[in-house]
């Protein structure tokens, strides 16, 4: 990358800060189309096809009808590098009434809540028609409170997978699937609430796919005594949010997500999705690992209000990369960047106190250079956008 950036310097000799935004964003961080297409036709046949297989290797599995959902950064126009990145939602159903399914946050953490199933769930493992399809599995499913247990869902689904990619045949020692005459090895690991899928192509490059088990909510349903702002997911007029089985000391809580509703709301904000990626760009560069993607996108969130609207509409790119630059400095001095729907979450909590100052120290740093030195010379965003590039933290 060395003579290209010394190339990009002598060309932004003369140009202004907001050219410079304009170009990093254009030539650096937005993703290629070719890569984009290439990359979305071997996702999309592949986890066709393995999903495909889990059916066919799992009867409750197929009978749950598993719906995929393209969710991410990717799909919100927000994934900064390569097209090599995916969060894929696999929503289930179980085939009981919705309205006799309590959800009840007041033993879970903030923005969690705990599934009571009713006893129409437990007569699905004993009533011969279901059980034939495989419910006979989800009998331990659950306590004796019929709390639904996120260890022994993950558990099974985990086992769905492996059993799926051990029915694969095996080339040079590794499981791999044919689609359309092209061979992808396939590996797995779990990583979180999602089961990671790894496809290697044939030039060894790699494409990695998040599973999320995941089952649907409609509002009007939510947690009793939940510490959401459910006004606010009302506000969008999306009524389906999901419950995600995150693993937490709490064998029962499970996460509460609203992802079509944060895509609703950062959706035809002009700038935004741009200034979203280059701060995701210069979190990288500088090396600030812990600070994931979606601490970055909620504190936009945060910004999306009335007030804000004009900015949001006809402010520069400059302009709103320095501007959410000291929101983001501000919040890690603070030691704080609330969870826009749950607000008495702190989402760095559990960063250590003094590398949140460091952070913020570094960007405040980059923010006086940039405020000082910018207009006149354009080219020191190159300082802090492009020199020393880091690993991406996600």
């Amino acid at each position: 990358m060395g003579r290209r950036v010394v190339a990009v310097q002598r060309k932004y000799n003369t140009s202004t800060m907001e050219e410079v935004f304009q170009d990093l964003n254009r030539q650096f961080i937005r993703l290629k189309a070719r890569d984009k297409k290439y990359n979305n036709i071997i996702l999309h046949s592949v986890l066709e096809d393995i999903i495909n297989r889990m059916r066919a290797c799992d009867n409750l599995f197929d009978s749950m009808n598993p719906r995929l959902d393209y969710l991410g950064s990717y799909y919100d126009g927000l994934r900064v590098g390569e097209p090599n990145e995916y969060d894929i939602n696999v929503i289930l159903r179980i085939p009981i009434d919705d309205n006799k399914i309590i959800l009840d946050a007041r033993e879970s953490e903030c923005g969690h809540t705990c599934i009571i199933l009713p006893s129409e769930f437990r007569r699905l493992a004993k009533t011969p028609a279901t059980a034939n399809k495989g419910y006979v599995k989800t009998l331990m499913w659950c306590d004796t409170k019929h709390r639904f247990s996120v260890t022994k869902f993950r558990s099974w689904i985990q086992s769905v997978v492996d059993t799926t990619l051990n029915t694969l045949p095996v080339k040079d020692e590794k499981r791999f699937i044919n689609v359309n005459n092209i061979c992808y090895f396939i590996e797995s690991k779990r990583s979180g609430p999602a089961i990671t899928i790894n496809i290697i192509k044939c030039n060894n490059t790699v494409i990695d796919v998040d599973l999320v088990p995941t089952f649907a909510i409609t509002l009007p349903k939510k947690p009793i005594n939940s510490s959401i702002s459910f006004t606010k997911v009302s506000a969008t007029n999306i009524q389906q949010y999901f419950v995600v089985p995150k693993p937490t000391q709490n064998d029962f809580s499970w996460r509460l997500t609203f992802p079509i509703q944060e895509r609703l709301l950062i959706r035809s904000k002009n700038n935004l999705k741009s200034t979203i990626r280059l701060l995701k760009y210069l979190r990288d560069v500088q090396g600030l690992k812990n600070l994931s993607s979606y601490y970055i996108k909620t504190l936009f969130l945060w910004e999306i209000v009335p007030e804000n609207e004009l900015m949001w509409k006809n402010k520069s790119l400059s302009f709103l990369v320095i501007y959410m630059l000291k929101k983001l400095r501000d919040c890690l001095m603070k030691g704080e960047i609330k969870n826009y729907w749950c607000p008495e979450h702190n989402l760095i909590e559990k960063i250590k106190k003094n590398t949140c100052q460091n952070w913020g120290n570094r960007l405040n740093v980059i923010v006086n250079a940039l405020e000082r030195k910018g207009k006149c010379n354009a080219s020191i965003v190159l300082d802090y956008f492009i020199k020393n590039k880091k690993d991406p933290a996600g």
